[in-house]
């Protein structure tokens, strides 16, 4: 796979990607995770395939994400895009994204490059458990942004990181406490501590705690929601 020489502070290249989905805020929320979570450089996002193309063909990104649903008023689809990265880097990957995946086929001629599809109704632990197994069996591996938070997990207690698992669900207080068998003075207690040990905010704990569970897909599998 062909690498840009930018160097982080482990001396590792990064691996670029340009997102293209035809709601560019979707695009920007789903590129800023994996910029965030899996060390990517995102270079660009569009929402525009005749846009998409001109960087490609100038800029070809070593990742490719595809919102099958992306057209223009030229006539112009992701398989333009798809087939354009082929062309000036056969060594970079794509993965698509689509909310109809049972009923997409993509074209032969990109199967070599596809990492595979992602579901958008779904949440984004396959799209991220791709990229991570890009990176581990790339031989140039991208560093893995740690934001500070992260160095300090493991100073949480074993109780204080099932609470944060739960938050991760989007639990609230009182359904914590209701499937963790706590009070929900003790569920509040725990997170005050969480938030002191991590130095987040509540709604920066509570975002935190969500791309956590994407980026650890068994965090939370001791953790069971209220019925």
């Amino acid at each position: 796979m062909t690498l840009r020489g930018d160097v982080l502070g482990e001396g590792l290249p990064v691996l670029t990607c340009l997102v293209l989905d035809r709601h560019i805020l979707v695009g920007k929320a789903v590129g800023g995770l994996l910029a965030e979570h899996c060390g990517l450089e995102l270079v660009a996002v569009y929402s525009s395939v005749a846009q998409a193309l001109v960087f490609i063909e100038n800029s070809p990104p070593d990742l490719l994400l595809l919102d099958v649903h992306c057209t223009d008023e030229h006539g112009k689809t992701w398989i333009n895009a798809a087939l354009a990265l082929k062309e000036v880097n056969p060594a970079g990957r794509m993965i698509l994204i689509t909310d109809m995946s049972d009923a997409l086929t993509p074209p032969a001629e990109i199967e070599p490059m596809l990492l595979g599809i992602v579901d958008k109704r779904h949440d984004w632990d396959d799209l991220v458990r791709m990229v991570t197994r890009l990176q581990i069996l790339s031989s140039k591996r991208s560093h893995m942004s740690n934001p500070k938070w992260r160095l300090q997990m493991d100073t949480l207690s074993p109780r204080e990181l099932r609470v944060f698992h739960a938050l991760g669900l989007g639990l609230l207080n009182k359904e914590i406490a209701q499937s963790l068998g706590l009070s929900v003075h003790t569920v509040e207690t725990y997170r005050k501590h969480i938030s002191a040990k991590l130095s987040l905010s509540g709604s920066e704990l509570i975002r935190a705690a969500t791309l956590h569970r994407c980026t650890n897909p068994l965090a939370a599998s001791d953790v069971r929601p209220p019925i």
